[in-house]
């Protein structure tokens, strides 16, 4: 039987169950990360992860990739 969202009552994935969630994705409190990739050189790259919501709103402002 699968696990259901103690919000909704509709069943969570079961990865999700799994991994230890009482609420579907719908229902999940957690924030989205975001992510920037800059590079460093030809071949030299970096990922660098933003989890606070406005600061990573603000970089995508600034940013010529999505004008």
């Amino acid at each position: 039987m699968a696990k259901q969202c103690k919000v909704c009552k509709e069943d969570i994935h079961p990865v999700r169950a799994k991994l230890g969630y009482d609420t579907c994705v719908k229902h999940s409190t957690a924030e989205r990360y975001s992510g920037i990739i800059s590079a460093n050189g030809k071949t030299d790259y970096e990922l660098n992860i933003i989890k606070d919501p406005q600061l990573a709103k603000h970089l995508k402002a600034l940013s010529p990739v999505y004008e």
